[in-house]
């Protein structure tokens, strides 16, 4: 039997340390070791059983967690689509009704079928695509409409609130199909729009003739008129914008000028009257002129 010398006994165990201490034994299991971090993921620490990897309870943890923030992605982008497609592609939110409101009794029929016709609004457009600036535009095309503003009323309608003109003046004037016929009435507002209202023009006075370009300055007359001169007033001629002339229920004309100076030539043309002549001028207030006068009328 052969005898193991020294050297021999001291190669097969571990030389001590320089302290005298033995270095510590490896692990036999070298499956419970971390493996080294690479590109910077967490170690992850595994065991070893009957042959297979199974993974720890933290990684398997993270591994539900990053399901269902997954599934919950999912139902996110399904939930928008499906919004999306209902709002703007399907008929739940179609239009079904198309309402006009804010017209005047008289103008109601006839007013709310020019407003639909001219919006140009499809029964079942879905409401979302409706062009609203674009309907607006079209509606405020109409002479008569002052303004307009279209509203989406969900589910499925669209409100048209309308403003009209208000006449405060009727203009005439010669009737190109018919010169020896009715002149052609319309109504003009306060800013000189003339328009044909939609249910039909009911005011009777003050009527305006003349140049299409001394309109305004006619309005703008009249809307300067103090109470007591313009009950007067049967007729106003728009020869000019700086020549609006007024025609008084006795048929005496008066020479107005432009619209300054308004109430000075009121209280002018106020201290005149009582002279009863056939023309009065007051387009230069501080240097009145009256024409064929008849006197004081006697007490």
């Amino acid at each position: 039997m052969r005898v193991q010398t020294t050297d021999e006994r001291s190669r097969g165990r571990p030389l001590p340390s320089r302290g005298g201490e033995e270095p510590h034994r490896q692990s036999e299991d070298a499956s419970q070791e971390s493996p080294p971090s690479r590109g910077g993921w967490p170690r992850l620490r595994m065991r070893w059983r009957r042959g297979r990897v199974i993974p720890d309870r933290w990684v398997a943890r993270q591994q539900r967690r990053r399901r269902l923030r997954f599934v919950a992605l999912i139902a996110v982008v399904a939930l928008i689509a499906g919004a999306v497609w209902t709002v703007f592609y399907s008929s739940v939110f179609s239009v079904r009704d198309i309402r006009v409101i804010g017209l005047s009794d008289e103008g109601q029929v006839a007013g709310s079928t020019q407003v639909e016709r001219a919006a140009g609004i499809t029964l079942g457009t879905p409401i979302a695509l409706v062009e609203a600036d674009r309907a607006t535009a079209r509606i405020n095309e109409l002479p008569w409409v002052d303004t307009v503003e279209v509203r989406r009323a969900w589910p499925d309608a669209i409100v048209l609130a309308v403003t009209e003109r208000v006449p405060v003046a009727v203009v005439e004037s010669d009737n190109p199909f018919d010169p020896e016929g009715d002149s052609i009435r319309q109504g003009v507002d306060s800013g000189g729009v003339v328009f044909d209202p939609p249910g039909g023009l009911w005011l009777t006075d003050p009527v305006i003739r003349g140049e299409p370009g001394a309109i305004p300055e006619a309005v703008a007359v009249v809307a300067s008129l103090p109470e007591d001169i313009e009950r007067r007033v049967r007729e106003v001629q728009a020869v000019s914008p700086d020549d609006i002339r007024l025609l008084l229920g006795n048929d005496a004309i008066v020479r107005w000028g432009n619209a300054q100076e308004a109430e000075f030539k009121s209280e002018v043309l106020t201290s005149l009257l009582p002279r009863r002549a056939r023309g009065y001028d007051v387009s230069a207030p501080q240097l009145p002129t009256t024409f064929a006068e008849r006197g004081p009328k006697d007490d």
